[in-house]
């Protein structure tokens, strides 16, 4: 009997842990979803990268482990560089007009516009420090 209340106890334990985890992820992907834009609606696409400001398209799928390795990286960079740059994250597979106008082949597919201007475009997983290296080489 008193093995079996060992063991509820732990699974209660263990329960409340990954719990607490999946709330503590939930709201670490709500302020995410602040810094970074998911275009749903690509109506707006244009507008967003005529801006002055530069802007970070991450072209990806949802299927994708490169392009979820991506994320955090992104992440990072938002935080890092925050009113410098903004991203915006665009599903090819739900966007196939937009990745067939810029020719992506290869995801994850990052392309920097300033002023609607390509910058530079990159394929596969970038670090972050690489990534604000080039934003900073690029858009002074």
């Amino acid at each position: 009997m008193r093995k079996v209340k060992n063991i509820a106890f732990m699974v209660v334990l263990v329960t409340s842990f990954l719990l607490g985890a999946c709330k503590e992820k939930r709201e670490n992907n709500n302020t995410t979803t602040n810094t970074i834009q998911i275009l749903e609606n690509m109506s707006s696409f244009n507008e967003i990268i005529n801006s002055k400001q530069p802007v970070l398209v991450d072209f990806y799928a949802d299927w994708c482990a490169p392009c979820r390795m991506m994320a955090p990286v992104l992440e990072q960079v938002a935080s890092e560089m925050q009113g410098k740059v903004k991203i915006l994250k665009v599903n090819v597979d739900k966007n196939r007009d937009a990745a067939m106008k810029y020719g992506i082949r290869s995801i994850p597919t990052l392309i920097l516009f300033q002023k609607g201007e390509v910058k530079w475009q990159g394929v596969g997983v970038i670090q972050a420090d690489q990534i604000k290296q080039i934003l900073q080489q690029k858009t002074n």
